[in-house]
């Protein structure tokens, strides 16, 4: 009794302890957006990008180095991915056949994309509070919810939210775009990712490459496993179908300290005049800086991503070097009922969320005020719709990353109904009898779907796929001075000896400020004294493809190639 007496004190200590430091955690943590459910999914998005201090790129030209000032990219589009899981939820929750009269809740961060931030907002999800305590659970009415988790945008932020969720066996599913070395790059286990089938991508570049019979083309990448992956394949792709690469480009990420050469990325992006660009917004911040403030207009970009429209800056200027670009996107049917959702989303609508106040700042120009710590717009429409938006700003159209949430979303309702049906008897449906699910239960039922990961790598990219559809779109000008992404064409794949291309060309528009001329090439000798290096241009050509120019010279019914025309 006595040991007992000399050790109480220590006992009530530790355990105000306890208390003290997660109620401290609770009032200086920037807390996430919460919604109750019997289920809990977490969910790690990005909406913002900043490049300043000890990540600004060092800038190479002329013998003297530049900094680009501090950089802040409000990724306003992105707030979609987070209304893409609270729209499915809504709809799940509306349905009680498939959690059987139970419901769905969620715990959103924004982690940007600084990779400490993913990593501490995973342990927040377990704690129940960020910045959180590690093994330490503060809200246990949440973390005990917790089945499962969405995230993150990229392979970088994937890898840091696997590293905490894997020790603890909590699936988790990336809506990045697919990459095979995640699952070798995080020491347990890799997650869940959408198999995409690139055999496709990689043909319907090629085709449209051959259609226009532009034999001299750039290639950018972005500096990882994908990028080197894609490079591999669509130079062995060119290389079968007689086109030339006349440069391969990796760039490195935006928070990268690695210096660019501006003074030799400016060469081989004006000596080419197209350019395939292979990657994501993330992917390609700094190229676009480089390119719209230091490099001629002239190109035609072919991307696999919008990342050109997304950055905040002076959208005439973006057009300017991007206008006319050709854009293959992977065709994905229209989510039923979600524009008219994203219609009626308003700051009203939804008081708790602690984003929208930020993005509806920003989107509608109105500031907010801090009213006893509660955030309150002013000077906004009373009826603002998301519609209005400037495509920079916001795409009513669902995005890949919005699909892949709100699939992600279902394929966890699946796997939760499909667990819980294991313990129904009969008719009852005791919620103790159906109380969470241990997070780990759900990866037999997760790995039936259509998810997919690294291990399992050679099943996932090498299914065999009926028919892939591309669709492909082209940045435009509209009449009435807004900007568009127009569907000109499709490509639909099933094989390589089963393919079409239908492009209509009459609706394609090649921007304002290209400097296209169609040079015959056997004039070129003739004029290239004229055009600044254009003799380099030639010689490069001649080097690398000689048969496609002596094709080109003598067989070929149309002799055309293309090139920057510069006096």
């Amino acid at each position: 009794m006595k040991l007992l007496i000399a050790f109480s004190p220590l006992i009530v200590l530790i355990f105000f302890q306890e208390q003290i430091s997660c109620f401290y955690l609770a009032k200086s943590a920037s807390s996430g957006y919460y919604q109750d459910g019997d289920f809990v999914i977490g969910g790690l998005f990005s909406l913002r990008m900043t490049l300043g201090g000890h990540l600004k790129p060092k800038i190479l030209f002329k013998d003297k180095t530049d900094t680009l000032d501090v950089v802040h990219v409000d990724l306003t589009r992105h707030y979609q991915h987070i209304l893409a899981i609270v729209f499915a939820i809504e709809n799940i929750n509306k349905d009680p056949h498939i959690l059987f009269n139970m419901s769905l809740g969620f715990y959103l961060f924004n982690v940007n994309f600084i990779e400490t931030k993913a990593m501490e907002s995973s342990m927040g999800l377990l704690s129940g509070e960020s910045p959180p305590i590690p093994n330490y659970t503060c809200r246990p009415e949440k973390t005990d919810k917790l089945v499962a988790v969405i995230g993150g945008i990229s392979t970088s932020i994937s890898t840091q939210i696997s590293r905490v969720l894997s020790l603890y066996n909590i699936p988790q599913i990336s809506y990045a775009p697919f990459d095979q070395s995640l699952g070798t790059s995080v020491q347990l286990q890799s997650p869940y990712q959408f198999p995409v089938h690139n055999v496709a991508l990689y043909q319907g570049i090629i085709q449209l490459l051959l259609y226009f019979t532009w034999v001299w083309v750039g290639l950018v990448v972005p500096d990882d496993m994908r990028g080197e992956l894609f490079l591999r394949d669509i130079t062995e792709e060119m290389t079968n179908h007689g086109l030339c690469v006349a440069f391969a480009e990796k760039v490195t990420e935006f928070s990268a300290t690695k210096s660019v050469n501006l003074k030799h990325f400016m060469e081989r992006v004006t000596l080419t005049g197209v350019i395939v660009a292979f990657g994501d917004t993330h992917d390609f911040l700094i190229s676009v800086y480089l390119s719209i403030y230091y490099a001629p207009f002239g190109n035609i970009w072919i991307t696999t991503s919008d990342w050109y429209i997304t950055l905040p800056i002076e959208q005439n200027r973006v057009y300017r070097h991007f206008g006319g670009g050709l854009l293959f996107s992977f065709h994905m049917d229209e989510i039923l009922g979600f524009k008219d959702f994203l219609r009626s989303v308003q700051p009203r609508k939804y008081p708790h969320d602690i984003f929208i106040q930020d993005v509806w700042s920003i989107l509608f120009e109105c500031p907010y005020f801090d009213k006893d710590g509660v955030r309150e717009l002013s000077q906004c429409e009373p009826n603002g719709s998301l519609s209005t938006r400037p495509l920079h700003a916001w795409d009513m159209n669902t995005s890949p990353s919005s699909y892949k949430v709100h699939a992600a979303v279902y394929a966890i309702a699946q796997a939760l109904h499909e667990e819980l049906s294991l313990r129904v008897e009969g008719d009852s449906l005791d919620k103790s009898v159906l109380r969470p699910p241990l997070p780990w239960k759900l990866h037999p039922f997760l790995q039936n779907s259509q998810l997919g990961r690294s291990s399992n790598e050679k099943n996932v990219v090498n299914k065999e796929v009926s028919a892939t559809k591309l669709d492909i779109f082209n940045y435009q000008s509209l009449q009435s001075g807004t900007k568009a992404q127009v569907k000109v064409g499709e490509f639909v794949f099933e094989s390589h000896s089963v393919q079409h291309l239908s492009l209509n060309d009459k609706l394609i528009t090649w921007g304002e400020h290209h400097n296209q001329i169609w040079i015959n090439v056997s004039s070129v000798l003739k004029i290239s004294i004229r055009i600044n290096r254009g003799i380099s241009v030639f010689l490069k050509l001649w080097y690398f493809c000689p048969m496609k120019i002596l094709w080109e010279l003598f067989w070929s019914p149309w002799p055309l190639v293309y090139l920057p025309f510069q006096p």
